[in-house]
């Protein structure tokens, strides 16, 4: 990930970082780096959910998914 952070901003497609607020805390860091970084990047962060959305908060990943590509 040497030179990864400084290619962040050539990023010209739509992103979407999600995480959840009970992910490990190294999670959250790496999401908001990516977030700012990126031009015009959204963060949501999951309330309750650990690393495993797709199975713990299938409903609340999907809205956002699909409100993030319409």
């Amino acid at each position: 990930m040497l030179g990864a952070p400084r290619r962040l901003g050539g990023i010209v497609a739509p992103t979407l970082v999600i995480h959840g607020d009970h992910d490990h805390p190294g999670i959250a860091v790496i999401a908001e780096r990516l977030v700012t970084g990126v031009p015009g990047a959204r963060g949501e962060t999951i309330p309750d959910a650990d690393h495993y959305l797709p199975l713990h908060t299938p409903e609340r990943l999907t809205e956002l998914l699909l409100s993030h590509l319409r």
